[in-house]
Formats: C-alpha cells, sequence, structure tokens
C-alpha cells in the first residue's frame, strides 16, 4: 500500500483545516489572561497580607522588648521606693516605642513631665511591685519589701497597611514582662589589723600640726567610750614629769599609795601591759616624743599606749566600745551596707570573714545567712587586731571563696566584697601580694566577682585594683585625707554601691 492508499483509508487527506485549532488558540488564551488577572489579585492579596502579619508581629516584638526594658528599669529603682520604680519602668516604655509611633512623639520634654503622661496613657501602661515565686513561676504582688517589678502594656490603634481597603485599619498589641532582683550570696571580708586604729594615734599628727586638734579629741573619745575609768589621779591631759624613776612617777600619779604602812599599787585594769610597762613606753616612744608628750602621763597618752601597743582582744578586751578610726567608720559603713541589703526583699544572703586570726590567716566568722542581726553585733564587738596585728588578704580571698563554694545556692549570683586600710604582709615565707593574686584568680575560676576597697593613703590601691580587674569587679578607692570626715562619707558611698549592685533577671 502507498502513501495515496493510506490516507484515505484513515479519513485523512494531504490538505488538512487548521481554522478550528486557531480558535481553540485564542480560547486558551483568553482562559489564561483571566485566570493571570485572578492570580495576580490573589496574589496581591497575599503579599498585602504579608506585609500586615510583618508589621503585626514586629509590633509584638517592639512591644516585648519595650515591656522588657521597663520591668527592668523599674526592679533597678525598687531601692528608691515603689513610686521611683514605677516611674522608671515607664520612661523605659516611652524610650522603646512601638512601631513607628511613640507615646510621647509630639513632647520634645516628655522627660521633665513624665508624671503628667504616664497619668494621659495609664490605660495603655501598668506597673506591679511584688515577688516571683520561682516554685509556682507565679507573680504575687505586694508592698512589703518589693524585689519584683510587673510591666503590661497595650496599644490598641496601630496602624495596619493594607488591610484598610478591607475597612480594617487598626491592629491592638499587648504585653507583659516581669523582672526581678537575682538573689546574692555575698561573703564580706574586712579588714580587722591593728593599723585599723592608726589615725587615732599620737602618730598621725602631722609635722606641722594641723590635726592635733583632732588626734587629741579622738583619744579623748576613746578614753570615755571605756567609761572614764579612774586610775589614782591622773588627768585626761598629760602630766610632765621630768624623773626618770618608775617608782616616783607612780607615786606622782597616785598609781602607788601608802596604805596602813604599806605601798599599795592600784591594779593595771587589763591583762597585757601594766604601769610599768606604760610608763617604759612614754618615756621611750618615738611617736610619743614626737607628738610632745615624752615624759607626759595621762589618759591621752595612756590611750594611745592601748591602741599602739597593746590593740587585741587578749591584751585589752575594752578596746571594741572605743570609737577609734579608721575601724569605727568601718563599723558604721558594715552597717549601712546591711541596711541597703535589706532594703528590698531579694532574698541576699551574706557571709563575714575577716583576714585577722589566731592563725595569722582569716577566719569566717558568720557563714552565709540571711539573719543579719548576729553579722552586725560581731562587727560591732571586733577591734583593730581583735586576733592578730597582720594582715593576711590572700587568705580573706581564700575564706571567702571556700565559704561561697560550700555554701553558695546554685542560682544566685556570688560575689565578694574585701576591704584593706594597708598592704599584704602575710601568710609566712610567701610573697603576700602575689599570693593575693592567686586567690583572685581561683575566684575568677568559679565565676565569683570580687569589689575591692582601698581605705587611706597606706593602702595597696594598685593590687586592690589588679584583684578588681581581674574579676571583672570595681575598686573604690577611699583615699580620704587628714580628717575622719574625709574618708568616713567615702566609705560610706562605697558600701552603699556595693550593695546596691544587684544582678537583674527577667524571669518573664
Amino acid at each position: 500500500m502507498n502513501g495515496q492508499e493510506f490516507l484515505p483509508r484513515f479519513g485523512l487527506s494531504r490538505k488538512h483545516d487548521y481554522s478550528s485549532n486557531k480558535r481553540g488558540n485564542r480560547d486558551r488564551r483568553g482562559v489564561i489572561t483571566v485566570l493571570a488577572a485572578v492570580l495576580m489579585v490573589v496574589m496581591l492579596a497575599l503579599v498585602a497580607f504579608a506585609v500586615d502579619l510583618g508589621i503585626i508581629f514586629s509590633a509584638h516584638t517592639d512591644m516585648k522588648r519595650a515591656t522588657d526594658a521597663a520591668a527592668l528599669a523599674g526592679a533597678s529603682a525598687l531601692v528608691e521606693g515603689t513610686g521611683e520604680a514605677n516611674l522608671r519602668a515607664f520612661e523605659y516604655s516611652v524610650r522603646n516605642p512601638v512601631g513607628v509611633h511613640g507615646l510621647a512623639e509630639d513632647d520634645d520634654d516628655w522627660l521633665a513631665n513624665i508624671e503628667a503622661l504616664l497619668a494621659q496613657h495609664e490605660d495603655e501602661f501598668e506597673t506591679q511591685s511584688g515577688h516571683w515565686d520561682a516554685e509556682t513561676h507565679t507573680f504575687v504582688e505586694s508592698d512589703q519589701l518589693p524585689s519584683t517589678i510587673r510591666a503590661a502594656a497595650a496599644r490598641n490603634d496601630l496602624p495596619l497597611f493594607f488591610a484598610r481597603v478591607l475597612g480594617q485599619d487598626k491592629f491592638a498589641v499587648a504585653a507583659e514582662s516581669i523582672a526581678q532582683y537575682q538573689p546574692r550570696d555575698i561573703a564580706v571580708v574586712l579588714d580587722f589589723s591593728a593599723s585599723m586604729n592608726d589615725d587615732s594615734e599620737l602618730k598621725r599628727i602631722d609635722w606641722g600640726g594641723s590635726n592635733r586638734s583632732e588626734v587629741e579629741d579622738s583619744l579623748r573619745e576613746i578614753y570615755e567610750d571605756l567609761g572614764a575609768p579612774v586610775y589614782g589621779n591622773m588627768t585626761f591631759a598629760p602630766q610632765y614629769i621630768s624623773t626618770t624613776d618608775t617608782t616616783e612617777i607612780k607615786k606622782q600619779l597616785g598609781l602607788l599609795t601608802l596604805q596602813d604602812g604599806v605601798w599599795r599599787e592600784v591594779p593595771y585594769p587589763y591583762p597585757s601591759g601594766s604601769w610599768n610597762d606604760y610608763i617604759y613606753y612614754v618615756k621611750t616612744s618615738y611617736n610619743v616624743y614626737r607628738a610632745g608628750y615624752r615624759k607626759s602621763y595621762g589618759y591621752m597618752t595612756l590611750a594611745n599606749y592601748w591602741l599602739e601597743k597593746k590593740p587585741t582582744n587578749a591584751q585589752t578586751p575594752d578596746l571594741w566600745k572605743a570609737n577609734a578610726q579608721p575601724i569605727g567608720a568601718v563599723k558604721d559603713a558594715f552597717g549601712v551596707f546591711m541596711e541597703y541589703i535589706q532594703a528590698v526583699d531579694t532574698d541576699d544572703r551574706v557571709a563575714l570573714v575577716i583576714y585577722n586570726s589566731p592563725s595569722q590567716q582569716a577566719l569566717v566568722e558568720h557563714s552565709l545567712t540571711n539573719d543579719f542581726e548576729p553579722l552586725k553585733n560581731t562587727v560591732l564587738h571586733r577591734q583593730a587586731g581583735h586576733y592578730d596585728q597582720y594582715t593576711n588578704i590572700g587568705d580573706g580571698i581564700r575564706y571567702a571563696r571556700e565559704e561561697l563554694d560550700a555554701n553558695g545556692r546554685p542560682g544566685a549570683f556570688k560575689m565578694i566584697a574585701i576591704m584593706t586600710d594597708g598592704i599584704a604582709n602575710r601568710p609566712w615565707g610567701l610573697d603576700a601580694r602575689e599570693y593575693a593574686k592567686q586567690q583572685a584568680a581561683l575566684a575568677e575560676e568559679a565565676g565569683y566577682t570580687v569589689m575591692t576597697i582601698s581605705l587611706g593613703t597606706a593602702a595597696d590601691t594598685a593590687l586592690m585594683q589588679t584583684i578588681a580587674d581581674s574579676t571583672d569587679g570595681e575598686h573604690y578607692n577611699v583615699a580620704g585625707g587628714s580628717e575622719v570626715e574625709d574618708y568616713h562619707e567615702e566609705l560610706l558611698d562605697a558600701f552603699r554601691e556595693i550593695a546596691n549592685s544587684r544582678p537583674l533577671i527577667l524571669v518573664k
């Protein structure tokens, strides 16, 4: 069968009619055009929806950021009262606008008028003070030493973009955040070396004598703090006695009297020392000589003898009662520190370590506790050189670190606060400064921040700065001056700042 016969057999011819195919193509093109138009509308709607959805999600993110900032700022101000905390929270809410519209966009001076601005937007912003229950993960509103701030904000008038064509031009967004102080475990390390009496001693009188009256007044106060005891016929102002005969000096001072034909000596009041030793001290001490009181006997030089030569509790037990300096300022500052610790209920605990002990190392007087009265009572009843006279800064840090290691809580922020007025001179047989640095390095490895305070011009400020820097801590240099008041307030401020260095955490 040839090709000519094949085509007709199957109803085909060599000449094909293409007109019907052309009409079909035109029909299909029309359908595609209509379909494309419909799909373009759908795509534009999806794009519009995506844009508006992005605006909504962005607003939610902005709102959460704003309430986070507000809660953290408010919690940081709780020590200043709940009123100040609420204003601070609102301030940081304003500083973090939601979308492109801020609450104070029309007021360049809004911060000065923040209370009025808060009143205008009280329906959109709310704060509550209270506590966070870590076990139930709930906020409990309370005005009793609050440690937590809840900040909630809402905006009901944020603009949409494409949804306006559907009659929906605004949307609402809301968020809340809760921030609290992180509980702290703090080891406070205090210097009770013998030099903590130095500013009340005659050796502190400068060469020009400009601070003479201050030092002498301090010695008078110390004598009165000890109960103004009476021994023989001594007076506070030292009495010059030219003779070097000790027995004759005691007779002239009324310390040795004839009773029933027998010479009797007035009992010396403390376990260590004697009238003979005191008289020898006044006759031979360079510090007494330089102050102009050589061979001058009285309660002023007697008090100086106790401070300089018999400072320990075993030697002169009553010296803890005396407001000697700078130990008196340290006691005041520690009291202020404890008051600020308790200004808000943050579940802080404090340990007391002193680097002055019978072993010349350090001593944990109190383990970590939230019962602060015993700590304050202990500090009150300690004196300069209470156990011994030396300065072991390294062991102060070591004992504090070991206390935090042993008794610190896993979720607490752990910190060491250490103070000194002198230079490390213990332990025996080691470079005391290097030993202190090594102990600071171990504290840093454990994740403990060390805050340091250098008190007075004799303190090793370079060492204390190095220790603070190596542990991401702060160093406070309380240089002071010729008068106690020069460093008293500075020391109080340093302890206040450390007490208020509270880490904040967002719990929601």
